[in-house]
């Protein structure tokens, strides 16, 4: 029994791509509303980047299952890491904002502030896949961050620019989370 030339042609790339389609936008969905109460989103984001890689690496379970599955695993090493680094990043906000008022002083207060945010905006963006990689504690998870960025300075590098860039467009337009979030985890997952 010979296929209908239609069904071939829909069973063929046009199907994969949308199929493909498809499992990003549940992904980016999912990450969406379990990011969205902020005391979950590290560890949604860390499901997230585990899910992407597994996707790399030819592991495609149903998306929910695998997505939820990472969650409950990553969420207590994450919230803790980022417990961890809130103080910090809480800090370099509120510079954010008194350091514009700063009339005469405001240009090296702006570079001390730019070089105190790039390396830790680096570092909690390459924070994310090492937790992804797999259940460590936080003190190894920080250390293997660390390494990553003295040893891998390139790949550390795309991931802080992935990472900024997606963070900017949900800055924008915070609907591009639905439709952004899994494109740019694989980004991330494919350069670490």
């Amino acid at each position: 029994m010979t296929a209908h030339p239609a069904r071939i042609w829909w069973a063929g790339p046009l199907y994969e791509a949308l199929a493909t389609a498809c499992r990003y936008l549940l992904l980016s969905l999912a990450w969406t509303l379990c990011a969205a109460p902020l005391v979950t989103a590290p560890a949604a984001t860390c499901a997230l980047v585990a899910t992407v890689r597994g996707w790399a690496a030819g592991h495609e379970g149903p998306v929910l299952a695998t997505f939820l599955t990472r969650l409950r695993r990553s969420a207590r090493t994450s919230t803790l890491a980022a417990a961890l680094l809130l103080p910090g990043g809480a800090l370099l906000a509120v510079n954010a904002v008194i350091v514009p008022h700063m009339a005469g002083q405001r240009p090296y207060l702006t570079v001390a502030l730019a070089s105190v945010a790039l390396p830790y905006l680096g570092f909690c963006a390459n924070l994310v896949p090492v937790l992804a990689a797999g259940d460590r504690g936080v003190r190894d998870a920080f250390r293997r961050t660390a390494e990553r960025l003295v040893r891998h300075p390139a790949p550390a590098l795309l991931t802080t620019a992935v990472a900024v860039t997606a963070a900017l467009c949900l800055y924008v337009q915070p609907l591009t989370a639905l439709v952004l979030a899994a494109p740019a985890a694989r980004l991330a997952a494919t350069s670490s």
